[in-house]
Parts: C-alpha cells; sequence; structure tokens
C-alpha cells in the first residue's frame, strides 16, 4: 500500500492532461500522435533484449493506443505499440510477426504480455495476462468499446480537469455524487439498479471508485466506475455492485449478475 501511495503521489493528474492535450486530429479526422524520436530505437533494443532467440530483426514500430486510469491511491498510462519483427528460421524464407509492446509512461519501462509459441510460430498472450482479462469487463458488450457514436479528446480532458479541482481541494478526486453538480449521475445508477436488480431494495450508498480512458485511431472512449452499495429485499445485508458510468452517453450500466448459490454479486466471467 506505501508502494501504491507512493506512485499516486508521483503520477500525478496532470500529466494525463498534458498527454492528452498533445493529440489532434487533421483535415480528415486521422489522429496526429506526438513525435517521440527515441521511441523507435527504445522497442527495438526492448525486443532484440528480450527475445534474442525468437527475433532477427525490428522492422517497423507502429503506434496502437494511449490508456490511463486513475483513481485516489493508483495512476497509471500506458502507449501500446505493435511491433513488426521478422522471426529466425533456418530456411531463406523471410517470416514476420506482430508483437505487442507496451511503454509505461511513469516508469519509462518497456514490457510485453506475449510470448513465442515455437509450436504455431507466432506471439500469444501469456496465460497469467489471459486469465486477468477473463475476469474483466466486456466493454464492447456494455457499449464502451467500438461504440457507432464516440466522445472526444476535449471531453476527456474536461473530465480530468475535473478530477484536479477535487484533488487541489483535498477532496477525494470528482465526480462524488454528493454535490449538486452530479445529482444526475446519482439518479442515473440508483434509477439503473433499482430496474435491473429485482433484489435490490434501495441503495444505501454510492462511492466514485475510478476513471479510465482510451484514445486510438480506430476508438476512443472514456468512463467511470462507481461502487454501490445496496440492502437487499427481506433482508438486513448489504452487498456491492460495481457500476460503469458513460459521460458520453450518459448511461449507467453493469455487468454484475447475483449468484444466488453464494448469496453476493459478482461480475459475470468472460
Amino acid at each position: 500500500m506505501i508502494s501504491i501511495t507512493a506512485n499516486a503521489q508521483v503520477q500525478k493528474t496532470e500529466n494525463f492532461i498534458f498527454r492528452h492535450n498533445q493529440f489532434e486530429y487533421n483535415d480528415r479526422g486521422i489522429l496526429i500522435t506526438p513525435v517521440d524520436s527515441g521511441i523507435n530505437k527504445a522497442i527495438t533494443s526492448y525486443v532484440q533484449f528480450n527475445y534474442p532467440n525468437v527475433v532477427e530483426s525490428v522492422r517497423n514500430v507502429v503506434w496502437l493506443s494511449y490508456e490511463t486510469f486513475t483513481n485516489p491511491i493508483s495512476k497509471s498510462h500506458i502507449e501500446k505499440y505493435s511491433v513488426r519483427v521478422q522471426i529466425k528460421n533456418k530456411n531463406q524464407n523471410q517470416e514476420f510477426r506482430y508483437l505487442e509492446v507496451e511503454h509505461d509512461m511513469n516508469t519509462d519501462k518497456f514490457s510485453s504480455k506475449y510470448d513465442f509459441n515455437k509450436g504455431k510460430r507466432n506471439f500469444v498472450l501469456n496465460e497469467k495476462e489471459a486469465e486477468r482479462r477473463s475476469f474483466l469487463s466486456n466493454l464492447e458488450e456494455l457499449g464502451i468499446k467500438n461504440a457507432p457514436e464516440k466522445t472526444n479528446i476535449e471531453k476527456i480532458i474536461f473530465d480530468y480537469k475535473e478530477l484536479v479541482n477535487g484533488e487541489r481541494k483535498n477532496q477525494i478526486p470528482g465526480f462524488l455524487i454528493t454535490g449538486p453538480d452530479n445529482y444526475e449521475i446519482y439518479d442515473k445508477i440508483v434509477a439503473y439498479v433499482k430496474k435491473d436488480f429485482n433484489n435490490v431494495s434501495f441503495v444505501m450508498n454510492i462511492a466514485w471508485d475510478s476513471y479510465s480512458t482510451f484514445l486510438s485511431n480506430y476508438d476512443i472512449y472514456n468512463y467511470h466506475t462507481y461502487v454501490v452499495q445496496v440492502r437487499l429485499r427481506e433482508s438486513d445485508s448489504s452487498q456491492f455492485i460495481e457500476v460503469l458510468y458513460n459521460p458520453f452517453k450518459k448511461e449507467a450500466i453493469s455487468d454484475f449478475i447475483w449468484n444466488k448459490q453464494n448469496g453476493f454479486f459478482e461480475r459475470k466471467q468472460n
């Protein structure tokens, strides 16, 4: 916990605002990414050092996305790249594969969640990361990822400025639903929970948990996560439901379901 808190203090929310401000669109609506003359060299060195028995050479480095996450105790922002590499073989044929590499913007370190599978002769997601992702929300099913209508960079920056305002007041960062500016969010979450969870008697408390963003040439989205404490019908016990709030659509949605056998709400596993 000490290390997480220390990281949050170093990684300020203003950094996310600055980084988003560096992105812009040209007159054809194509995203122009910030130029980093050293990124190709750094990624090439990382790949050659970590895959010496697999990679013959690095041919191209293509920017994929910029992703951020922030809550009161932990913050992160990561850029992802697709690296086209020539893999080693015993004949004269040139074989090319693509490896996803992540750049942690806070620590300035590179990593990849992909291992080379000799049988498939390709890079595959490692088992630990595949298991972790199986427990995450399916944002496409929830209407956040790959939505027909999308948010924009300006709206994402506006949300981050709201978070900064809360931090400067020594409060839990913005989007608390106790203030008049966010009564609408409170009402939408309460209405959603009452409508979709018929075993809930009433909503007891709603706590802001985190804010996440995704920016790429093919998609852009952002959402808040709230933790909702509820009282069950015919019971004195309380339970918790995670609800995602889409600030672009102004909609609340959740993939939590009631586990009747165990007696609690849990995320539907992918």
